[in-house]
Formats: C-alpha cells, structure tokens, sequence
C-alpha cells in the first residue's frame, strides 16, 4: 500500500517538474549540450563535438526518471578559401585571447542535432532535433549566430502502468483509451546569440511553433507554449593556468513556474573542471570533469532539491561522455 502511495506521490511530483529543461528533461551539466537550449551555438566549437549523457533523477525512488541524450554538432567549410579551421576563438589563455587567430575570422556555418529521450515512470518522452546555425564576424573575435531547430516530439503514456480510481468516470483516462496514449508534434526552435573566445549570451524562443502530427493531443499538453531561454557566461582568467567561469540560465513561459540557474566553474589547464549551481526550486548541483589529449570528456554532476520527501530521495546523479574530432588546432571549449 504504502508503495503505492509513494508512487502516486512520484507521478505528482513528476507532472510539476516536468516543464523545466531543453525539450522536458533539465541536465544538470546543460552546458555540454548548449546548443539543445539556443540552437545559435550550432557549430560554434571548430570540432565535430559529440556527446552522451545519462541522468539517473531521485535516486532511491522505484521508476524514477531517467534521461538520455545523444548530441553531435560541427562547423561547415564555407569555401576552400576560408576552412572552418582557422575560424576558432582559440582563448585558452590571456596572451591569445588577446593576440588572436592568425587570420582574420569569416563568415561560417554550424549543423547538428541531439536525440533525447526522457522517461518518468509511465511517461516517455522521445525528442530528436537538427539544428542549424550562421556564425558571422561583426568586431574581432567576436561572433553574432542566428539557429534554427526543428524536429520531432513524441509523447507517450504507458496505460498498464497506471491505476486509475474511476476507470469508468475519469475523463483524462478515457480520452486516452479511445484517443490513443501516444502523439507526434513537430517542434520549431530559435535563437540569436554572440559569442567570442571569452564570452557567450543567447536569447532563444524555444516551442515558438508546435504542430500536432498525429495522436492525441490530450496526451502531455503541459508546456506546450512558447519557452524564452536567456544563456549566459563569461571566462575569467586567473593566470596562466586557471579559469573561473560563471554561468546563468533564465526560463521564462506562460503560466510555469519562472525558472532561474546560476553557476560557476573552475578549469584548471583546460583539462580539470570543478563547479557548482543553484536553482531557484532548492536544487543545488555538484560537477566534476576532465578532458584527456584535447579529444576525450568526461563529466559529473550531483542534484540535490531540499523537499518534503528527503527520506526517499537521495539525489540525482548524470555522466556525460563527449569525443572532440578534427580538432586540428586543439582548440578548448568556448563554454
């Protein structure tokens, strides 16, 4: 009985949380898949960037949440004349930032995508999303990019996973019986940014198009406005070595809850990371990371949200994996 209890209590919490984040899902280390939350920074790193993620939500929970992520973005050669290669903020220290590529930035083009997939006891979310990105020079090695993002979004509810008190009375339930539990949107994405070797900002209007393709439409409407998305950071240097990075991430929609995430990073010789965040729902997040030969990523991260439920709910834990190819100038992250 009380194991049910519990999970009614889990399917609650899960509908109330379940507008934050890129498609639904919110990660912890959202800066390793940046351009899912404002498509602009398509391309931006001159590397094919590729990456992985799983996010274990309220650990100690049976059928939590559980999230995983699959990105790829890369920059595109305009012309034979003007590689892509040479285009990079390179930035890893302060004599670099401020000497700059050796030839002048030019006008370059971002793709890519990320496939999603987000599942909370009975609801699953799929979501897979190419992107497209401009990245034009306007001062040096500072950046001005325009993304677009459109793809598709399928919800779905497994009804054997449900009890249900009035199966006969309950509307919802009915609608999903003789409506089908399942439906396809196509989503539509976009967001202007600038960024340059030390800093990056964004605004991005995320959902500004949803168009039902098939299915319910019943099934899973929370969320369905448009989401406005400010991004920000900016690198620091202290030193030759270190790097303090502080971040921001503001979400704005309709009648859901105001979203607010603020953090800081410390990079040590562009290949340690340690760092911290704070959301404005009590959820502190722990991270650690390291990048090995300028080509491999490694990172973690640890939620945490003061609640009602502590007794039952011992965190949230996410690793990303990520593999840079073609870096030829073994450029770091912008990010």
């Amino acid at each position: 009985m009380m194991r049910k209890l519990y999970f009614l209590i889990f399917v609650l919490l899960a509908g109330i949380t379940h507008s934050y984040g890129q498609g639904r899902a919110l990660l912890g280390q959202y800066f390793q898949n940046l351009p899912a939350f404002s498509p602009a920074f398509t391309g931006a790193n001159d590397y094919l960037d590729i990456r992985t993620g799983y996010r274990k939500q309220w650990a100690g929970f049976n059928n939590a949440p559980n999230t995983v992520f699959l990105s790829a973005y890369s920059p595109i050669r305009v012309n034979k004349g003007n590689p892509y290669r040479r285009n990079s903020l390179r930035g890893s220290t302060n004599r670099q930032y401020h000497k700059g590529p050796a030839n002048k930035p030019g006008v370059k083009l971002g793709a890519g995508g990320y496939i999603l997939i987000d599942e909370k006891g009975p609801f699953t979310e799929l979501e897979i999303m190419p992107s497209l990105a401009v990245h034009v020079p306007i001062i040096k090695q500072t950046y001005l990019s325009m993304g677009l993002s459109g793809g598709l979004l399928n919800n779905k509810i497994d009804l054997d996973e449900i009890t249900v008190v009035d199966e006969i009375n309950d509307a919802t339930y009915l609608s999903y019986v003789n409506n089908g539990a399942s439906n396809s949107y196509f989503n539509l994405n976009f967001s202007l940014g600038i960024y340059s070797a030390r800093y990056y900002f964004s605004y991005g209007m995320m959902q500004m198009s949803r168009t039902l393709l098939s299915g319910n439409e019943q099934v899973n409407t929370e969320g369905a406005g448009t989401r406005h998305h400010l991004l920000g950071g900016y690198r620091f240097f202290a030193g030759k070595k270190w790097e303090l990075i502080p971040n921001t991430f503001l979400r704005i929609q309709g009648n859901q809850p105001f979203f607010f995430e603020a953090g800081l990073r410390a990079r040590y010789n562009k290949n340690l990371w340690i760092g911290t965040s704070y959301r404005n729902d009590q959820t502190f997040v722990w991270m650690l990371g390291f990048s090995f030969n300028d080509k491999v990523n490694f990172g973690y991260a640890y939620e945490y949200k003061n609640s009602d439920f502590d007794n039952f709910n011992s965190g949230s834990h996410e690793i990303t994996l990520g593999l840079r190819l073609f870096n030829h100038g073994s450029y770091t992250l912008i990010w």
